[in-house]
């Protein structure tokens, strides 16, 4: 096959004309390769931002040095269960987790689904009185089942601290 310069101008022509006719017609199209910077934290001179060990690892070391954030086991015993719908979910997990444990929550929240339970690890700065940890505790439980109808368990580690999250310095 003949590589043909006209054949290309003429397809990026018409597949700029398509997409967006007025915004991206004087800049053309870029086939270059994509940036693959995603995900890596920019160092400073000063060596000063603090980084978790969830920030630390490169995304291409999932799976290799750490693991991901959620894990879904709960399309294995309901097959006619659409994938979609639990990344809709866990994502309406974290945001309610944040909210709720505004103050204190340290890390990333990890969702792990194993049938018809939902397992939710953080962890979190302790609060004054111990009444108050299980009292959202069980609220986080309670609603969270209700609304998604499974059982839901939370699993907190207490730090003392920031500092204690902290993995390395960039």
């Amino acid at each position: 096959y003949d590589f043909n310069p006209r054949m290309l101008h003429s397809i990026q022509r018409s597949f700029v004309n398509v997409i967006a006719p007025a915004a991206t017609w004087r800049r053309g199209l870029h086939l270059g390769p994509l940036c693959c910077k995603s995900g890596h934290y920019k160092i400073t001179l000063k060596k000063d931002r603090p980084l978790t060990y969830e920030q630390a690892n490169p995304p291409y070391r999932i799976g290799v040095t750490k693991g991901w954030n959620s894990w879904n086991a709960s399309t294995l015993r309901d097959p006619q269960r659409q994938p979609y719908s639990a990344a809709y979910e866990d994502e309406f997990i974290r945001k309610f987790v944040r909210g709720t444990w505004q103050k204190t929550l340290l890390s990333d929240v990890v969702i792990k689904r194993r049938h018809r339970e939902i397992v939710i690890a953080m962890m979190v700065c302790p609060l004054p009185s111990v009444a108050a940890m299980h009292f959202l505790t069980s609220y986080t439980e309670t609603l969270l089942s209700h609304l998604f109808k499974a059982l839901v368990r939370v699993e907190l580690q207490a730090v003392r601290g920031k500092n204690n999250v902290i993995f390395k310095y960039i």
